[in-house]
């Protein structure tokens, strides 16, 4: 299986033409980033939220000043990685064809069964903790996702499993001929730091399901 890999984040909006499943843009850690996201890291938050294109820093400091203590948002890092988390937010849009991103960042993980996103395009990064598991087809079982079987059972060779590196940035193509991938083990106990972003309809139609669920008024 064929991965679309760039050190370039810019070229990574070529992944939509491309026949690849999954699109690497390989990076290093930026100096500073280890004490900053152990202390991030002692939080519990899952934050939600749209950024703009044109607005992203502004977006994801308005998403994070409730949640993120103001030690951690008066540290030099803090601008620095909005900064980034940001670039890859326009990047995204670019990459999409959208104006805005569902955004959402994440200390805890929980995806502990093999799954493909039932969604045209994902991205992650984990800034800190273990990357993403993903598994290449020639290694899948695909009779036993189809049949609902455990984990085992769908990855035929587990030494073809595959990790994120902390920093990298992943985008995995979903839907019938998306790429299985799931939190690994060491994730499901510990703490990251992990950002996903998706289409904005992706959390509106999510929030509105609640809205229906539970009959209660959210603000969207």
């Amino acid at each position: 299986m064929s991965v679309f890999r760039t050190s370039d984040l810019q070229q990574v909006r070529e992944f939509r033409n491309s026949q690849d499943k999954l699109a690497i843009v390989e990076r290093k850690p930026l100096e500073g980033s280890d004490a900053f996201f152990k202390e991030l890291m002692s939080l519990n938050i899952k934050l939600i939220g749209q950024v703009y294109r044109i607005k992203g820093i502004e977006d994801i400091k308005e998403i994070l000043k409730e949640d993120i203590t103001r030690k951690l948002q008066d540290n030099y890092f803090y601008d620095i990685w909005v900064s980034d988390m940001a670039q890859i937010c326009e990047v995204f849009c670019e990459t999409i064809d959208s104006d805005a991103v569902g955004f959402c960042l994440t200390t805890k993980r929980g995806c502990r069964r093999y799954h493909i996103d039932n969604v045209p395009m994902r991205l992650l990064v984990t800034y800190s903790g273990e990357g993403t598991e993903w598994i290449p087809d020639e290694a899948i079982d695909h009779e036993a996702i189809i049949n609902g079987s455990t984990n085992e059972k769908i990855i035929k060779y587990p030494s073809k499993r595959q990790f994120m590196n902390t920093w990298d940035v992943a985008i995995f193509n979903g839907g019938s001929k998306g790429l299985l991938h799931r939190t690994p083990d060491k994730a499901l106990n510990t703490s990251s730091v992990l950002m996903r972003l998706d289409h904005p309809s992706f959390w509106y139609n999510i929030l509105k399901e609640k809205i229906n669920n539970s009959h209660q008024s959210i603000e969207l």
